[in-house]
């Protein structure tokens, strides 16, 4: 069933004027400007780059999870979906997945980009993309819930940054520290801390989901 509902949810985003192309080029386009506002010199700095990169995919974050929902209601199935008997955690489960390879796939676009300028290692990009899928969860999960939460406001597309980002502030700090520690080739165990709060907020986030979704839907 979780399968199927994946399926619908890149169906959607395939037929959507919000896809994964869009959000691409957002982030490409953030990339860019992070080359564009230091001197040559700072461009390869891993530090830079690994502040920028979690801030470029928070970003991006906000827009998937605005527009995987505004797709629902531009097709007139928003209703539909949610007022069906199935298991909501189901289809919230789903959603979180979909999002999540989506933002994958941009951050690998982005990683393969700065791969080709500081010749990274196939080992640092896999460690990376753990990385990765590990974060994601927690943004992603932490971002649906407060869109949901500020859903019902006139003012939301003002709220659900606002409200967001001082919520992910330790997730983007543990995560720039992991990655710049994977891309200068420090071991794992310096960052065990960081990782553990990432998975900390991951599965918060996600047992968050799986109990409040369903209400917050209908609300």
């Amino acid at each position: 069933m979780i399968l199927k509902l994946i399926k619908n949810e890149f169906f959607l985003e395939r037929k959507s004027s919000f896809n994964l192309l869009y959000i691409t080029f957002f982030a490409i386009s953030c990339f860019m400007f992070l080359l564009f506002s230091f001197p040559v010199s700072k461009i390869f700095d891993t530090t830079v780059f690994t502040g920028f990169f979690w801030i470029i995919i928070s970003l991006s974050t906000i827009k998937l999870v605005e527009n995987s929902f505004a797709r629902e209601k531009d097709y007139n199935i928003f209703d539909i979906i949610y007022s069906t008997p199935i298991d909501l955690t189901k289809i919230y489960l789903a959603k979180l997945l979909s999002l999540n390879l989506i933002l994958f796939g941009i951050q690998l676009i982005i990683f393969l980009s700065y791969a080709i300028l500081s010749n990274l290692s196939f080992q640092i990009l896999l460690n990376i993309s753990i990385l990765s899928l590990v974060t994601n969860f927690g943004l992603l999960s932490l971002g649906i819930l407060i869109f949901l939460l500020t859903n019902t406001n006139t003012s939301k597309s003002f709220l659900f940054p606002v409200i967001f980002f001082p919520l992910i502030i330790p997730v983007l700090i543990n995560a720039s520290n992991i990655l710049y520690g994977i891309i200068i080739g420090e071991m794992s165990s310096l960052y065990i801390d960081s990782w553990m709060i990432l998975l900390t907020f991951a599965l918060i986030g996600i047992l968050l989901g799986i109990n409040l979704f369903g209400r917050l839907i209908r609300q």
